[in-house]
């Protein structure tokens, strides 16, 4: 028993003491009883931590490793909190004492690069981000892009590069780094739609249009003018459609060389220089039909054509000292090989102005010389101002050897200078002329002191009929000149006038042969039914109708003006001054004003009064009704021509 008790006691004992072994076992390696830590975990943004967010324990002095996971579109930045300096770069953070961090997410970023092209020719305006080049988005953000010119010229083309496109202003989503390009342009005005032969008086379209770049520029107005100022017909502006097409429509332009200038506002300018082409063929049925000036000088490359005056034509442009080196109009055909052999239907248009100074020169005119069969018809010169030597008219220099030509209804006004046969109309004539009249001062240009052959209408007329036409300028002159004619033999002349006066120049010394309607008739002449009333001044050969008549017959014609009579042996008459005899110059029913014209000369002429002349009874055998009328109130009460108007 003993035995089992020690035994029961030791082995109590020994337990014991086992356990206390253990606990200072414990208690001198630490064991469970070591002392803890407190670590609380925070989150700003979108994003978690392992450990989770919250207050963890962890044995005092032991390191804790962190993790950071963000949100698809967030990015970890840094630990913050009253701690957080104490992570370490590799994300743990030792426990030698309670801990507090934050785990800061931001949202991702992306760049957006802007490039320009050309470079400085605009610029990109993104909203809500300031202009530094380079802009740093947050992901998922959508920004709108503006794309703006630097001038009013350039425009935005297109956004290469991540964005494509001609949208402006544009919406993008950043979702990673963006690199794109601006295009810019200047707008450009191009024609794009022509003829390729253009005719005078047809019209047509031109198509301009305006791009920059590729892209069409719409809305914009263009103007269309001619640098030179000629004139033309059509739209003198158009607009740019959405294609960026502006159409002029029914242009019309006329023959010649032009120089035209399509502009805008803003956008700059586009020239065109084209010729036009004379319309027509140059034939009788279809002629060339002339509009301008240009047209004009068309002429002399076809001298043997027809043509049609279509407008009024100025002809200024003659006058300009750089034009022919100053010598004015070159006639249309100067010699018997560059002869006009063509026609020409005046249209009962005008030409104005034509200027003409060649005082060395033969065959001077707005024709020069016709040798042939030619018609020309209803053409009126005003203004003409032309000097010549030999053969110079106001329409025709000289018609020559050409008795199947015909002149009819023209007209010409102006100055008209030359030293041998000079008239208003023509310098030389022959053929047919009907229904043309003049109001030119032609005067003589002495050469060697002489001049001959000068007259209203013509200088000479040769084996030509003329009918219906009169003169009213003055005839400045030297020797044998007249009111209409200067000289005229075989030659058939009726229902004409000459209202001008005859006046000699101041240096002649000859003076002879003047006449109110013409200086000298010869050869076999018949004149009708015609009459003057200027005044006549002079030496020898002086009559108020014809200064000198022989082998020629006068009918029914009469003069009013007056003439100078210096000495007695002067051959001066109220009608004749000098004729040959009955057996060679007759003149029949003729009479003149003996009280306006100073004369007494029966045996030439028919000696009335004033009051007898201005009564028709007075006339014997005289047409009136048919051929001539009579009024108080017309011709200062004289006898005027049914068919030739008086003025």
């Amino acid at each position: 028993m003993k035995r089992s008790k020690l035994a029961t006691a030791l082995s109590i004992g020994g337990a014991t003491a086992l356990l206390f072994g253990m606990f200072g076992l414990m208690i001198m390696g630490g064991g469970c009883f070591k002392p803890q830590k407190v670590l609380t975990i925070a989150v700003e943004g979108a994003g978690t931590t392992l450990p989770t967010p919250g207050r963890h324990t962890y044995d005092k002095d032991t390191f804790v490793q962190l993790q950071v996971v963000p949100d698809k579109y967030s990015a970890f930045s840094h630990w913050a909190g009253k701690d957080g300096g104490f992570v370490t770069d590799d994300n743990r953070i030792f426990m030698n004492q309670d801990r507090s961090i934050t785990a800061i997410f931001t949202t991702l970023t992306h760049p957006l690069n802007i490039n320009i092209s050309p470079a400085m020719s605009g610029y990109v305006n993104v909203d809500l981000v300031s202009d530094d080049g380079k802009y740093n988005i947050q992901h998922g953000q959508t920004v709108r892009l503006t794309a703006i010119p630097n001038r009013e010229d350039t425009y935005f083309v297109n956004w290469s590069g991540d964005l494509t496109g001609m949208d402006n202003p544009v919406e993008l989503l950043i979702t990673s780094e963006k690199n794109i390009t601006a295009h810019f342009a200047t707008a450009m005005l191009a024609i794009t739609d022509e003829p390729e032969v253009i005719r005078a008086g047809q019209a047509f379209n031109m198509a301009i249009t305006i791009k920059a770049g590729e892209r069409p520029i719409p809305d914009i107005v263009i103007k269309l003018t001619e640098k030179k100022g000629q004139p033309f017909q059509g739209d003198k502006t158009a607009q740019t459609d959405a294609d960026g097409v502006a159409v002029f429509k029914n242009l019309m332009f006329y023959e010649g060389v032009y120089n035209l200038t399509f502009s805008t506002d803003k956008l700059g300018s586009i020239k065109k220089d084209f010729a036009v082409d004379v319309a027509g063929v140059g034939t009788a049925a279809d002629p060339y039909q002339i509009n301008n000036f240009y047209g004009l000088e068309f002429i002399h490359q076809h001298l043997d054509a027809c043509f049609r005056i279509e407008r009024d034509i100025d002809a200024s442009a003659t006058a300009a000292a750089s034009y022919n080196g100053g010598k004015g109009w070159l006639p249309l055909g100067q010699s018997t090989v560059t002869s006009f052999k063509g026609q020409i239907d005046g249209n009962n248009k005008t030409i104005s102005n034509l200027y003409i100074n060649r005082p060395d020169e033969e065959y001077v005119g707005f024709i020069g010389y016709i040798q042939t069969a030619v018609h020309i018809q209803n053409l009126n010169l005003t203004n003409v101002d032309i000097t010549g030597k030999t053969r110079v008219g106001g329409l025709v220099g000289a018609i020559k050897d050409a008795t199947a030509s015909l002149v009819e209804n023209c007209s010409v006004t102006g100055v008209v200078r030359g030293n041998l046969f000079t008239g208003g109309m023509f310098g030389r004539l022959s053929g047919t002329v009907r229904d043309c009249h003049t109001d030119t001062t032609v005067e003589v240009i002495l050469v060697d002191g002489s001049a001959f052959n000068h007259g209203g209408l013509a200088g000479t007329v040769a084996e030509a009929t003329v009918a219906n036409c009169y003169a009213v300028g003055n005839v400045i002159g030297d020797y044998t000149f007249g009111g209409l004619f200067g000289n005229a033999y075989d030659s058939t002349i009726s229902q004409c006038y000459a209202l001008g006066d005859l006046e000699c120049h101041r240096l002649s010394t000859v003076n002879k042969e003047i006449g109110g309607f013409v200086g000298h008739i010869s050869n076999g002449c018949l004149i009708t039914d015609c009459f003057s009333c200027g005044d006549v001044d002079g030496r020898r050969e002086l009559g108020g109708f014809c200064g000198y008549l022989i082998r020629s017959t006068i009918e029914r014609c009469y003069s009013t003006g007056s003439v100078t009579n210096p000495s007695p042996l002067a051959n001066c008459g109220g009608f004749i001054g000098y004729s040959s005899g009955l057996a060679e110059a007759i003149i029949t029913n003729c009479y003149y004003d003996v009280d306006t014209s100073g004369c007494s000369d029966t045996g030439k002429g028919e000696p009335m009064t004033t009051a007898e002349m201005q009564n028709a009874e007075s006339y014997n055998e005289w047409s009136f009704g048919l051929v001539w009328h009579i009024s108080q109130s017309v011709n200062d009460g004289y006898p005027y021509l049914v068919n030739t108007p008086i003025e």
